[in-house]
């Protein structure tokens, strides 16, 4: 505990009195002296109130404040949180109540030292106590700036944000990818009728394109579709946009630069900082020349003309054109709304159209384009990151190891690792990864090897017809050992030979389907069992193959004067006889009686059966008769507006019949339809 004749106003005057002495060494240990031992929370606070009424009276004195005073004390501060006798949030605080009271120019020579500490700030001390108070510092430090008069230290801040915090960290990340709408681009109304005479008289005979009012408002208004994209979606805007823009492409096009690399002028190049100095010609001296850079450009109608001829003003308004195209096309996980194939090529066909101009577009176009592409395929990756909702970044396994080993400390570090608890590695959602797979236009099959086998190929049906795959053999191949044992010179016995193995029996019917033209010969001849079916192929194959297995085969030959030979053909059932061959060899010699198609009495009396059944019984059978269904609706209307029967329709729906199908129209087929529809009862009485 720490000593107890230290009131609060003891140490309140100690620390101050010490402070000077602290500062001067930038060295805490005077007031460390102080205690002898831990302090409470309550001393703390009296430390702290100790240094910041300090700061506040005696450090801070206007412009005539010492920066290099504050940074000590700071540092002082620092020392004290480390030895464990002030609050975390100690230095911060000294710096923010410093930038409270300094003006800007001294808290943008200030905020250097606040840059210079950042591996401070993100210790395991420092970071969770002092995250919000240096947030807090920041913004109070940005609302006191101009964007337009403060750029760069606006910039720097921003900067030391995003290398303050973590990229992971959620207050500084636009989750659900909303637009600033605030940012409001305002342009005169009215078109101003000076313009031409002050153009006329300073251009002379000059033939440039004419910026009349309508392109310059099309131009600007052009700012509104980039400061909210999604109205693009939307019907009337995008047909709008798509006017505009095609417009304000076709005066950048017709309104050339010149190239002013090779000027007097000295353009500014893409490869020299703003801190670099530019060679000028006739110079001997090195003059600092840097680009003119404008948060916001006037919108005066005057002025437009001398924007088109600035070659950083054009690249500017390219470069929204294709940051609007990338978001219209990319795959953003809060986007609802898609573009259409039409939209789409439009897009397409205008970044190409805008790279030409950027490439066009002088000092160093191709180069610049080049860098632009690089940045838009960075921010695809970005956008990717966002979508699978901002993991956090983390180093790859083994990089600490590697790096203990390399300063002697592997063992350490092994013990530190097995003590430490292992993380719940965080698991995906399946609509996730079947969100991320359809992006890339792939699958995921739920399995790491079923997914590796899946995406082999883009067209998986391409891929089942790729020659590797088709594992059916070669008649010759697979039947060519059955050919060696009907050789005579075979010593194999009967029971052993392939024919009689039902595996190889079975395989080869299949492969005879597949490659074979004589197992689909029509025969009326059945064999009982299957080794007699493969011996007689066998035969007939070893016939057409290439082999000089087949000479010692004896082959029956057909006669030229006799009948073709008729193949056999394995049947079903063990040698029994189909019902129709039975019919044929017994009704071989009869002739069959004369198919005629259905008489006008036979048709009236049918009609007069199924007008009896009901009034939709006859458009089933039109329908089975092959009656499309406005023939039938034809024939309902026709018939009902003249006779209004259902006989008469029925009547004239089968004189259609006849003479549309001829002899096919009849009894047989019409009885076979009706017998599938269970109507026949329609047909009795009617055929003798």
């Amino acid at each position: 505990m720490a000593d107890p004749t230290l009131t609060f106003q003891r140490i309140f005057t100690k620390v101050q009195s010490i402070l000077p002495r602290c500062i001067e060494n930038a060295d805490a240990l005077p007031i460390t002296n102080i205690f002898s031992t831990k302090i409470s929370e309550a001393t703390k606070h009296c430390v702290e109130a100790a240094i910041r009424n300090y700061v506040t009276k005696k450090v801070i004195d206007g412009e005539a404040t010492q920066l290099a005073t504050v940074t000590a004390i700071t540092t002082v501060c620092i020392e004290l949180v480390r030895h464990e006798l002030s609050l975390p949030t100690l230095p911060v605080l000294v710096l923010t109540d410093c930038f409270d009271m300094l003006t800007i120019k001294q808290c943008e020579l200030l905020f250097s030292f606040v840059e210079s500490n950042v591996g401070v700030w993100k210790e395991d001390t420092f970071f969770a106590p002092c995250k919000t108070s240096v947030l807090r510092m920041c913004n109070d430090l940005l609302r006191r700036l101009s964007r337009s008069q403060n750029t760069v230290f606006c910039g720097r801040i921003l900067l030391f944000l995003a290398r303050f915090f973590p990229f992971s960290e959620r207050s500084g990340l636009n989750l659900v990818s909303e637009f600033n709408l605030e940012n409001v681009t305002t342009f005169t109304n009215v078109e101003t009728t000076d313009m031409d005479d002050d153009d006329d008289e300073g251009k002379g005979g000059d033939n440039r394109l004419c910026l009349d009012y309508t392109l310059y408002t099309k131009f600007w208004s052009l700012q509104d579709f980039f400061r909210n994209p999604v109205q693009c979606f939307q019907k009337a805007p995008w047909k709008m946009f798509t006017m505009y823009c095609g417009d304000v492409l076709e005066a950048f096009k017709s309104f050339k630069l010149d190239n002013v690399q090779g000027s007097g002028s000295g353009g500014a190049h893409l490869s020299r900082t703003l801190s670099e100095p530019a060679h000028t010609e006739g110079s001997s001296s090195l003059q600092p020349q840097v680009d003119q850079y404008f948060a916001k450009y006037l919108t005066n109608q005057k002025l437009l003309d001398l924007q088109f001829s600035d070659a950083n003003f054009r690249r500017y308004v390219l470069l929204q054109i294709l940051i609007l195209a990338q978001y219209l096309t990319s795959n953003i996980k809060f986007k609802q709304e898609t573009l259409t194939e039409d939209q789409s090529a439009w897009v397409k066909k205008t970044e190409d159209l805008v790279y030409t101009l950027l490439e066009e577009t002088p000092p160093d176009g191709p180069v610049f384009v080049k860098t632009v592409k690089h940045i838009l395929m960075r921010e695809e990756m970005w956008s990717e990151w966002k979508n699978e909702g901002c993991p956090e970044f983390k180093k790859p396994e083994g990089y600490e190891k590697g790096k203990a080993k390399q300063n002697g400390k592997s063992e350490e570090l092994k013990e530190d690792a097995d003590k430490s608890p292992k993380k719940l590695r965080h698991k995906r959602k399946v609509g996730e990864i079947i969100r991320d797979a359809d992006s890339k236009t792939k699958f995921s099959m739920g399995n790491a090897e079923m997914t590796r086998l899946w995406n082999l190929k883009p067209n998986n049906l391409e891929a089942c017809k790729m020659p590797e795959r088709d594992f059916v053999p070669a008649l010759e191949t697979y039947f060519t050992p059955a050919i060696e044992q009907l050789s005579p010179k075979s010593e194999l016995r009967e029971q052993d030979k392939l024919v009689n193995d039902s595996n190889f029996g079975w395989r080869g019917l299949r492969l005879l389907a597949c490659r074979s033209p004589h197992f689909f010969t029509h025969s009326a001849s059945p064999i009982a069992t299957l080794p007699e079916y493969l011996t007689t192929m066998i035969k007939k194959l070893a016939k057409e193959l290439p082999s000089q297995l087949t000479a010692d085969i004896k082959v029956e030959e057909d006669d030229d004067k006799e009948e073709e030979k008729v193949i056999p053909v394995l049947e079903q059932n063990d040698g029994v006889k189909e019902d129709e061959e039975d019919m044929e060899e017994e009704g071989g010699d009869e002739e069959r009686p004369e198919i005629k198609a259905i008489t006008e009495e036979e048709q009236k009396a049918l009609s007069k059966n199924l007008d009896q059944l009901g009034q939709d019984k006859w458009k089933l059978l039109a329908k089975k008769l092959g009656f499309a269904n406005d023939e039938i609706e034809f024939i309902e209307k026709d018939k009902a507006e003249k006779e209004g029967s259902v006989e008469n329709q029925v009547a004239f729906m089968l004189k259609l019949w006849v003479e549309n199908d001829g002899d096919e129209a009849n009894k047989e087929c019409l009885l076979y339809t009706l017998e599938g529809l269970g109507m026949t009862a329609i047909a009795d009485g009617v055929f003798t």
